[in-house]
């Protein structure tokens, strides 16, 4: 009674599990990535940045991997503040960024803000030369030290990009303007200045930078100043744009290849192993919501390899059924009650069927950890699927059949287990 009572906690558990996970699906539906829904990917080779006198020049070589891989995070701050869902920042094996866009079909305007450098630094104007330029000093404070950005209208009504500093940079501030009475102080951003007021005061730690064109302007401006300067200079490779087209065609004919691939996998459980095969099919539906529900939650975009990692896992998800099944009915065979069988088919077959997820798991993992994008998204769903496979097949089909097991519909023959086959042995 005790154990029925467990198996039934169990097969509680894993319903309320499941119920969540269809709330989510249909919550959080999943998104479909760039080879399926369309965008634009776009590929960026990274270059040093060398600032010198008031300009930054840029030159080809090595760039750390430190770097680049912060300057990744950087724009990928950048991309969900532009509202951009699903996006995908990777590294290919050249170490140039590779962005990827589901839905953006006019790429150039975030591009442009995703790979602006946003270096911004302050410099006393030290004179002018013959063409009346700028002649900087070195930069005293950079914006780094920002804490704030936005973007908006003066007091006469002129566009600008309020900042204000962090205590750090509010307090080096406050000695440079200190410091500097009388004298221009030029803000520069990405080498170009923007405005060079007069200090006629102490300023504490708050400012602006003028002469924007627009407010669509100021609002990217501030928007990169609020994610950081880019570490690296950004050269662009490729920007290619990928119709949705052939990814609904391929989507399509997944999906038919999937339920294809279910039937087939349902009809042979079935043939083989009857009633057994009846309660794998409980297990490989609810392992499809399970997962389904998981990936909705995670919000991870739905690529053309995750799908074949999803419809690889159909298979790998009754793998563990297969060899507990067949345990079952060769013990039954042999002339063994059904309590013994069950529990010696479990068992013994258990060993087995950790050992063949633990091989495929590291599989996905080293998949996940040299591949790139689309390799890395069927790695997730096949390592995904692969466990959830495995606590469903142990753990929810045994409660299952367990609590079945002393009731009158587990007989030889539901098992898909001949009676002369029992006989002959008992007859031994």
């Amino acid at each position: 009674m005790r154990q029925n009572r467990i198996n039934i906690i169990v097969i509680i558990v894993f319903v309320v599990i499941i119920g969540l996970a269809i709330w989510s699906i249909l919550t959080y539906p999943v998104k479909l990535g760039l080879d399926l829904k369309g965008g634009t990917q776009v590929i960026l080779k990274a270059t040093q940045i060398q600032p010198t006198g008031g300009t930054n020049d840029t030159k080809s070589s090595n760039v750390s991997a430190d770097a680049i891989d912060k300057a990744m995070l950087i724009m990928l701050n950048r991309i969900d503040k532009l509202g951009i869902s699903e996006p995908l920042v990777t590294k290919d094996f050249s170490n140039n960024i590779v962005i990827q866009l589901p839905g953006v079909d006019n790429p150039d305007k975030a591009v442009e803000v995703i790979g602006k450098t946003a270096i911004l630094e302050f410099k006393i104007v030290e004179g002018y030369d013959k063409n009346k330029n700028y002649i900087l000093g070195p930069a005293l404070i950079t914006g780094d030290k920002l804490a704030s950005a936005k973007a908006g209208y003066d007091s006469n009504g002129q566009i600008v990009v309020q900042f204000s500093f962090n205590s750090e940079g509010a307090k080096e501030f406050e000695k440079i303007t200190s410091a500097n009475i009388g004298k221009q102080l030029a803000i520069v951003l990405d080498g170009e200045v923007k405005s060079a007021p007069v200090i006629k005061s102490v300023i504490s730690g708050n400012g602006v930078i003028e002469n924007i064109g627009s407010l669509e302007e100021a609002k990217d401006i501030a928007l990169v100043l609020q994610t950081g300067a880019l570490p690296v200079n950004l050269e662009i490779q490729e920007v290619r744009t990928i119709g949705p087209t052939l990814g609904q065609d391929s989507l399509r004919q997944s999906l038919i290849a999937g339920i294809i691939g279910f039937i087939l996998v349902v009809l042979y459980m079935l043939i083989m192993y009857r009633g057994l095969g009846l309660t794998s099919l409980i297990g490989l539906t609810s392992y499809i919501a399970l997962l389904w529900g998981i990936l909705s939650a995670l919000k991870t975009p739905l690529t053309l390899p995750g799908i074949a990692g999803l419809i690889l896992t159909i298979g790998i998800a009754v793998d563990a059924n297969i060899l507990i099944f067949s345990r079952i009915k060769e013990e039954m065979e042999k002339g063994k009650t059904k309590v013994v069988a069950f529990r010696e088919g479990f068992k013994n077959a258990l060993k087995a069927v950790i050992d063949s997820n633990v091989t495929t798991l590291i599989t996905a993992a080293a998949l996940y950890r040299f591949g790139t994008g689309p390799i890395r998204g069927f790695a997730v769903t096949l390592a995904l699927g692969v466990i959830i496979s495995m606590f469903t097949s142990i753990i929810f089909v045994r409660s299952i059949l367990f609590l079945l097991l002393n009731s009158r519909i587990m007989t030889p023959r539901f098992i898909g287990v001949k009676v002369s086959m029992i006989q002959k042995q008992k007859e031994h």
